[in-house]
């Protein structure tokens, strides 16, 4: 949703801020008829890499050109087109030296950041808040140029205003400033209500919020519908099992979600005023872990269930009772070790012989560990940190408090088995299979990026050598 987004918002403008000029004079106007001439056969190239190539030896060839801003535009927007960001964010550099409040320029270098960011480039989050910030007072300034129409000028600043205000919203999320992430995602959403992403991280920022927001809950609800509308069935899964955990805790069960969910999906497009008061009060953690088990059969219950319950055992003699007959079910599922369990973890530390894991959603979050895991045989090459791996093991014991399960015997699932590491030799692949086993690319920039395995890591030609599992 964010890559459609960016295109409807980089490419319309674009043309929309170019043909009006270009309508509104004749060849005859140009001092030199073949600056005209050029200009109209680049921009009806309909090949976009062809099209942004042929604007870079427009502005080239006519650097004092009127039209030397919508070209670069152009060949912006055409290069991302072209699905090449590093040359679109290179002429987007070029235009802020000549046009630094250039708010398609800005808007660019601000979505090209966000999505580094969120593959895991910590580096990138500082440019993005900062070219963020420029872009909204850029924004303020900009004035609807005569021969463009009102609401195109009115829907592009919504549209550029949601770039901004969204990749600040993720920010302030990162930074776990939940009250000022809510404040930029709810002008991201006002002006880009379809948009997943900002959606669901809106959703997130109130649900992750002290105190908890029930609105987001409305909010989850429309990216789930948003999700399954573009048939992205398994994000549509992974949010709804997030916030199910999340509105058994506030609701002590699951009772009317799945109505708030088919409200929304019947067109509901914003919360009801009536909403919050609609959901009954939250319960206290441990009243949760007590209500939780009475009102599920164990067996069903989520990883994060069990959690729950499990770290409120010594709160009270019904948490004890409820830790118990969770206990009980994990170590009947094993059948007195002779089954283990596969489990999806995250991987905060690694030994030869143990992994520490989140294994909640809280924990993954956090980044703090909540599972130990004592290896069958020694790791060689170890898991790198922060990346998702299955294990298979036995459950053999808990601490309550800090929560933390233990687990014996383990292996890793044959998915995730590493991939062995080293130098890409040439001649390069020129075919690899489909499997995916992550591997970590560093590239002769000095940057990382997360193939789908070694083999297509070093058959990129860029990549120098790779190492087992995704970039941490």
């Amino acid at each position: 949703m964010a890559v459609v987004r960016w295109l409807v918002v980089v490419l319309s403008l674009a043309v929309a801020l170019a043909a009006p000029d270009l309508g509104a004079q004749n060849r005859s106007s140009f001092s030199n008829p073949a600056e005209y001439d050029n200009y109209m056969a680049a921009l009806n190239m309909r090949d976009p890499a062809k099209r942004a190539t042929a604007m870079e030896v427009f502005i080239a060839w006519y650097p004092g050109s009127t039209m030397r801003l919508e070209a670069h535009e152009q060949a912006m927007a055409a290069w991302q087109a072209a699905n090449q960001p590093d040359k679109a964010a290179f002429i987007a550099g070029k235009l802020l030296q000549i046009d630094p409040g250039n708010v398609h320029a800005l808007a660019h270098l601000v979505y090209a950041a966000r999505a580094r960011a969120t593959q895991g480039d910590a580096s990138a989050l500082a440019s993005m808040t900062a070219t963020a910030e420029k872009g909204l007072a850029a924004l303020a300034k900009w004035r609807k140029p005569a021969t463009l129409a009102d609401e195109v000028f009115a829907r592009s600043k919504q549209q550029m205003g949601a770039v901004f205000h969204g990749a600040l919203g993720y920010a302030a999320l990162q930074a776990k400033d939940y009250d000022k992430a809510r404040r930029y995602y709810r002008e991201a959403v006002a002006a880009e209500p379809d948009s997943l992403q900002d959606v669901y991280q809106l959703a997130v920022a109130q649900l992750e919020g002290t105190p908890l927001d029930a609105v987001g809950f409305w909010y989850a609800a429309r990216s789930i519908v948003i999700a399954r509308a573009a048939k992205n069935e398994a994000t549509a899964a992974e949010i709804d099992r997030y916030v199910r955990s999340r509105y058994r805790i506030y609701r002590g069960s699951e009772e009317g979600w799945k109505e708030i969910v088919a409200k929304v999906a019947a067109g509901e497009r914003i919360p009801p005023a009536s909403f919050v008061k609609s959901i009954p009060r939250a319960l206290t953690p441990q009243e949760a872990a007590i209500v939780v088990v009475e009102e599920n059969d164990p067996e069903s219950l989520s990883f994060s269930d069990w959690a729950l319950v499990l770290r409120h055992r010594d709160i009270s003699p019904a948490n004890k009772a409820a830790a118990e007959k969770v206990w009980k079910t994990i170590v009947d599922k094993q059948q007195g070790g002779s089954i283990r369990l596969k489990i999806p973890v995250k991987v905060i530390s690694a030994t030869p012989d143990t992994i520490e894991a989140a294994l909640t959603d809280e924990a993954q979050a956090a980044n703090i560990s909540d599972l130990h895991i004592a290896m069958a045989r020694p790791l060689a090459p170890l898991p790198a940190v922060g990346t998702n791996i299955s294990i298979i093991g036995t459950l053999s014991d808990y601490r309550p408090q800090p929560f933390q399960l233990m687990m014996t015997r383990a292996e890793l699932a044959e998915e995730s088995m590493p991939v062995a590491g080293g130098t890409c030799a040439d001649p390069r692949p020129q075919m690899c299979t489909r499997e995916y086993r992550p591997a970590c690319g560093l590239r002769r920039d000095g940057s990382r990026k997360t193939y789908g395995n070694a083999c297509s890591a070093c058959s990129d030609p860029d990549v120098v050598s790779q190492a087992a599992g995704a970039c941490p």
